[in-house]
């Protein structure tokens, strides 16, 4: 009796501090931050920061907490139940406050983005001093040596009229590498910065130490000089212009590098898994694996799921459902999960998964229109329509939308294509209805963490690449944006101008663990908003891909 007493009063402490709540508030230097993400290390346990900047989870004093938010340091605390926490979060050593580039920022345009990346820069992460804008150019420097010299950190070797070097002083050493020119996304060697005038500068930029190896590669391992001009700003010149000047000239195609499909596996578990000759030894295998306890990590069971569907799809299915079992709190987890349904067209499983993630992020404007897709995917139209049209007209409570409006007419527009006698389409203004679209190929991506630094590279038939960098160097205030309003999606188009065969790469620029990492989901688009539509998804784990990797080739005839 006395045992059974002393195992009651053990499972007793032990359920008490199982179901500790730990709270506390995050800030930085400029007050309260609303949207930290909080996780308790190694679980999928996660809570994000009210308009107070204050949390609650639940962890007890064994556990660690991981504390993060987009633009500063992550930070590591063990857990105090017993009190309250105050958390100072610290500014990102690498990305300094933002420089605005123009003194007002302009309208956000409503034009659709092509393939072609058309891109609206207003800002740049640097410090200001190694950032310098066209109007902080003396106009009496002859070449863009002049210009770098004045940078702190920077030395200019050579004389003027000659062969000149830039290199970057706190890299300084026998064998320093030296810095590549990036103009308006193409990679040079430094020879291209005689071809330049400093006329043609909109801004000009250093990256230096670890995000520019990060970003390029070995390539930039001295640093990089990042240089916009005025062909790259695209709105004084023609695409025919553009094709035509030096600067275009060296964004030729030229890589040779592995399709997606063919990249090498070096997970264990997936090199164990394909030993097995039938279902049942399958089965086994995976059933030691799980009891293992060493493999409670979304790509595990994204994988492993995968590796099924050629057994048994209803087991694949349990596999992907351990998911929601182990992070069903976890929005970022739940979006994967919800992605790779959709990818396999199980849009009622995925309409509740998503239902799921706005009762938990009701802020996140994502959320809605990631609810309306899921809804018109299932038939359900007229729910589909009023949460396009909340969307479309900000009027969701509480809640920014203005980020997404574009995307969610386009959403709407192509809902009205197949189904306008089924929703009001008379409460929409005119214009909505009489607009056509005119989308051959529609691309859109998603992914779940819209802090994740990716790039996109499209490569057109004339064998001539274009990136779209979502990057906190390139795109600071479109992150931002991101991060606030709370949604991760992009969309492009080609028309019928640019028809023959199309690749589309991606990379991650920053490592990421493993244990719940960034996920994108690609969706094509053939004769959008036609009655022969069809649709594409491919749903990858980012942050494998740290060297680039071809997510698609698709011919558009």
């Amino acid at each position: 009796m006395v045992k059974k007493s002393v195992l009651v009063c053990f499972l007793l402490v032990t359920a008490i501090q199982f179901a500790q709540e730990t709270q506390g508030k995050v800030v930085s230097e400029k007050g309260v931050i609303e949207g930290a993400i909080i996780t308790v290390k190694n679980t999928f346990t996660e809570a994000i920061t009210n308009a107070a900047g204050e949390f609650s989870i639940k962890a007890g004093d064994d556990n660690v907490l991981v504390i993060s938010y987009f633009g500063t340091e992550a930070k590591e605390v063990v857990a105090t139940p017993s009190t309250s926490m105050t958390i100072v979060l610290d500014t990102d050593a690498e990305l300094l406050d933002e420089v605005l580039i123009k003194a007002k920022k302009e309208a956000k345009e409503k034009t659709e983005e092509t393939a072609y990346g058309k891109q609206n820069r207003d800002a740049l992460g640097y410090s200001t001093s190694q950032t310098l804008t066209a109007d902080q150019i003396n106009q009496s420097y002859t070449n863009v040596f002049d210009i770098i010299r004045t940078m702190p950190g920077t030395e200019v070797f050579g004389l003027q009229g000659q062969e000149q070097s830039v290199i970057f002083t706190k890299n300084r050493s026998l064998n320093t590498a030296l810095p590549i020119v990036v103009i308006d996304g193409a990679v040079f060697d430094q020879s291209i910065l005689n071809a330049i005038s400093p006329t043609q500068i909109v801004k000009i930029a250093l990256l230096k130490s670890l995000n520019a190896t990060l970003r390029y590669g070995q390539l930039g391992a001295g640093g990089a000089i990042l240089i916009t001009t005025q062909l790259g700003e695209g709105n004084a010149f023609t695409p025919e212009q553009k094709q035509a000047s030096l600067l275009v000239k060296g964004n030729e195609y030229k890589e040779n590098i592995v399709t997606i499909e063919n990249a090498p596996t070096f997970e264990p578990y997936l090199l164990s898994l394909q030993k097995a000759t039938n279902f049942e030894e399958a089965k086994n295998i995976y059933q030691t694996q799980r009891d293992s306890g060493d493999y409670n990590t979304i790509p595990y069971y994204v994988s492993v799921s995968d590796y099924f569907l050629k057994w048994d799809a209803n087991f694949s299915f349990q596999v992907l459902s351990n998911i929601a079992k182990e992070a069903s709190n976890n929005t970022k987890a739940l979006r994967t999960y919800a992605y790779k349904l959709d990818e396999r067209k199980e849009f009622l499983k995925s309409l509740s998964v998503y239902k799921r993630i706005v009762a938990l992020r009701p802020g996140e404007s994502q959320s809605y229109l990631d609810l309306a897709m899921a809804s018109e995917a299932t038939g359900d139209y007229d729910t589909a329509f009023a949460l396009y049209y909340q969307i479309i007209f900000n009027t969701i409570p509480n809640v920014d939308c203005t980020g997404i409006q574009d995307i969610a007419i386009n959403e709407i527009r192509h809902l009205l294509a197949f189904h306008k006698n089924k929703v009001p389409f008379q409460t929409l203004p005119n214009d909505f209805l009489a607009a056509k679209l005119k989308q051959d190929i529609r691309i859109v991506l998603q992914w779940n963490n819209p802090s994740k630094d990716f790039e996109v590279q499209f490569v057109s038939p004339e064998n001539k690449f274009f990136i779209w960098n979502h990057t906190k160097f390139d795109n600071i205030e479109l992150m931002k944006e991101e991060v606030e309003q709370g949604y991760a999606i992009k969309e492009y188009s080609v028309d019928e101008k640019s028809k023959g065969s199309w690749r589309v790469n991606i990379r991650a620029l920053e490592e990421e663990a493993q244990k719940n990492p960034t996920y994108l989901k690609y969706t094509l688009y053939r004769n959008f908003g036609l009655t022969t539509e069809t649709k594409q998804v491919k749903v990858v784990n980012l942050s494998q891909f740290t060297e680039k990797v071809t997510l698609d080739n698709f011919i558009f005839q």
